[in-house]
């Protein structure tokens, strides 16, 4: 097998040692199962919030950049040669002269380092330099407001009707780290394009699938509400992302404050199609939800976007506080909330 990348967790005092344990073995586990170059340093605390935000520093990188980045990529999987083929034929076009947004954690997998290499310092509002002492890929908080019961999968157990798995929702934000996450901002009312600084419509890395049928992108400068947006691998062919029950997964569209790159979940019943992506968690139904067991749509978007896979086996065919941190073009941006109703 290949080198594994690492997810590492450092939890806060507030956070059991057992739960610790179980994030670094088998979470950590789940991700260097599957993926030979995903490393992150992630913080984890509880607080006050919906049932989990995320705080991490993005940077932006030129398209020309990043696509350079994934040619040079000698061992690409099936996905990863569709996804180069269709940004050729249809991101090219209205991006190829622009930035991307991408995290520190996607730079490192590209070997973009020293481009990319801002942090989250925890306690702190001043940018950091990943690598020095307190400073983070990200900060994940997850709800302590005594309202959401959450459960866990090491205590074992029925899950409770209203509660949520709390692994479950660490892994939806540490895939919005790695780079499952869109530029746009659905919070205010209307969508806007929160990486305008770097440009009008300036995409991140995972905005550059997004399709509404076949060769039919949909762009970061061009939005719309319209339902049916999906995340595509090979210019809109194919829909690749799907749920525990196999049906396609599609993107939130609406200025409602779920991220535009989360999923939007089954109803009437969430527990029919749920992944860890989706927008709304599903309570008493989704203990023991992972990337491996949720049908694998976050691994091919993350494979897509330049993570490579064990073996190149494994591949199928939240609103936040946005803020310029001065030099270095970085964002220090708050999203990945998993609302819940």
């Amino acid at each position: 097998m290949a080198n594994a990348g690492t997810i590492s967790y450092t939890c806060d005092p507030s956070v059991s040692a057992a739960t610790c344990n179980y994030l670094n073995t088998t979470v950590a586990g789940l991700y260097s199962s599957t993926f030979t170059n995903a490393n992150a340093n992630i913080y984890i605390t509880y607080g006050t919030t919906g049932l989990a935000e995320t705080q991490t520093a993005f940077n932006v990188v030129s398209y020309s950049q990043y696509v350079n980045a994934l040619n040079a990529n000698a061992n690409q999987s099936a996905v990863q040669t569709a996804a180069l083929a269709s940004l050729n034929a249809n991101a090219s076009g209205p991006y190829g002269s622009g930035n991307v947004e991408i995290t520190a954690s996607l730079a490192s997998a590209l070997g973009l380092t020293g481009i990319t290499d801002n942090g989250v310092p925890v306690g702190s509002a001043t940018p950091c330099i990943l690598g020095s002492p307190g400073c983070y890929n990200a900060e994940i908080t997850v709800t302590n407001n005594g309202a959401t019961p959450l459960y866990y999968d090491n205590l074992g157990g029925t899950e409770p009707a209203d509660a949520y798995d709390f692994y479950a929702t660490v892994e939806h934000e540490t895939d919005e780290v790695l780079g499952t996450s869109s530029c746009i901002d659905t919070g205010s009312g209307s969508l806007s394009d929160g990486c305008d600084g770097f440009g009008a419509g300036t995409p991140s890395a995972a905005d550059l699938f997004r399709y509404s049928a076949p060769g039919s992108l949909v762009l970061d400068s061009s939005l719309s509400t319209a339902p049916g947006a999906y995340f595509s691998y090979n210019g809109g062919a194919t829909n690749g992302a799907k749920g525990v029950g196999s049906s396609p997964k599609f993107y939130n569209t609406l200025a409602n404050g779920d991220d535009y790159a989360d999923f939007v979940s089954s109803s009437p019943d969430c527990g029919t199609n749920q992944a860890v992506q989706d927008a709304e968690g599903c309570p008493g139904e989704d203990a023991g939800l992972n990337i491996l067991n949720d049908g694998g749509g976050e691994i091919n978007i993350l494979n897509a976007v330049g993570y490579d896979l064990q073996s190149n086996s494994g591949a199928a065919p939240e609103p936040g506080t946005i803020a310029l941190l001065g030099s270095g073009l970085a964002l220090l941006i708050g999203w990945g909330k998993q609302r819940r109703a």
